[in-house]
């Protein structure tokens, strides 16, 4: 009996992702780390690859993947560009998951088909003021006739340089109803959204941007879902986010125990490979160990989830912890065995360093995780 991730629709799914990164994202790997940007060329063949809309359902003109099959997409993406792995997870996913749940029938025809054509969607949820605490955000969307004017400030908006739309949550209430007065808006590209890129330590290229609503209007039938209900709509794409987050980080660390598992077998010392040595031996064994330990909880995740088993939200925050935590010391100790050729950018095992960190913190910290885990165990967390 095969296992969920290893039938041949998503073997082959693994198989045309390798192929497509390997010969046409691998050439751009390090160049789009070293200037911080997506070469125009790379992004339309991304685009026509459909993995900016790996969501969209095939009645829209997408590839409608199941869940799985996207995370195997961004983990081979990922393997070699973390960037074009969180572009993919942002636009594909986080953006697309709420869309196609909550939108109206008019919104998901425009949207979810421009995605399918190759736009690409960004998730402004981050802020300033409030990270963890999404339900403090400030950004405000007032009210005026048959429209609403969007005014406020994004942080760390993955796609922000690219985005052709966004969709912002923003306070529909007043302060002090937190969660209660949030709401989720499409709004498109255009003079009143100003985007300056971020210098990150890792994922670079990934468009990560400050973004400035300067009192856009959105037509008042651009609400995704119901006014007032945009928080529990952001949790829930969170909820599908982290899976594929993780997956981003699966791929960094699939290509790091790659890189580490070569050099060991091909530097030698006191006569015979690195490997032989038992210190070695260790951390290549603890590595493969958590890198398919980290692989079956993403992938169990991603498939409870297409099963629509409830307890899929606890399986996400266990993948996106576990992956994030041991997925620091597994690129940490790739980087011991290649020794001083691993801390140099002779090395891509420097860039996967610097990559892998991201994890830890986007899309929830660690420590929100472990938050979300004891609640869902305590029976106050469950799906709507």
């Amino acid at each position: 009996m095969s296992l969920p991730y290893e039938t041949e629709d998503v073997q082959l799914v693994r198989k045309s992702v390798r192929e497509f990164a390997e010969s046409e994202v691998a050439p751009y790997a390090e160049r789009i780390d070293r200037e911080n940007t997506v070469p125009e060329e790379l992004l339309r063949r991304v685009a026509e690859m459909g993995y900016f809309a790996m969501r969209v359902p095939e009645e829209y003109g997408g590839p409608g993947l199941s869940l799985l099959e996207a995370v195997v997409t961004v983990e081979e993406l990922a393997r070699v560009s973390s960037a074009i792995g969180i572009m993919a997870t942002v636009s594909g996913s986080m953006v697309a998951y709420p869309i196609v749940r909550y939108a109206s029938k008019e919104l998901k025809e425009e949207y979810l088909g421009r995605l399918a054509k190759g736009a690409i969607g960004a998730f402004a949820l981050t802020e300033p003021c409030c990270g963890t605490d999404a339900a403090a955000l400030t950004t405000r969307a007032v009210k005026d006739g048959d429209e609403y004017v969007i005014s406020g400030q994004k942080m760390f908006i993955t796609n922000g340089v690219y985005a052709d739309f966004f969709l912002v949550a923003a306070r529909t209430g007043k302060p002090e109803e937190r969660h209660r007065g949030i709401t989720l808006f499409l709004v498109d590209r255009k003079p009143c959204v100003k985007v300056s890129k971020l210098e990150m330590m890792g994922y670079r290229g990934s468009g990560t941007s400050l973004v400035y609503f300067d009192d856009c209007r959105v037509p008042e039938d651009h609400i995704v879902g119901e006014p007032g209900r945009g928080f529990k709509e952001v949790m829930m794409a969170l909820n599908e986010g982290r899976i594929t987050t993780a997956a981003t980080g699966l791929g960094v660390m699939q290509a790091a125990f790659e890189e580490a598992f070569k050099y060991a077998r091909e530097r030698e010392s006191m006569g015979v490979p690195i490997i032989e040595h038992q210190m070695v031996l260790s951390m290549i064994s603890h590595m493969k160990t958590l890198l398919e330990a980290s692989r079956l909880l993403i992938y169990t995740a991603a498939w409870k989830a297409d099963q629509g088993h409830p307890d899929y939200i606890l399986y996400s925050s266990m993948a996106k912890y576990f992956t994030a935590r041991y997925g620091t010391d597994l690129v940490r100790l790739a980087m011991q065995v290649l020794g001083g050729i691993g801390y140099s950018k002779e090395s891509p095992v420097e860039r996967y360093y610097r990559d892998i960190k991201m994890i830890e913190i986007g899309d929830g910290t660690n420590e929100v995780q472990k938050l979300v885990i004891t609640r869902y165990l305590l029976g106050k967390i469950r799906p709507d």
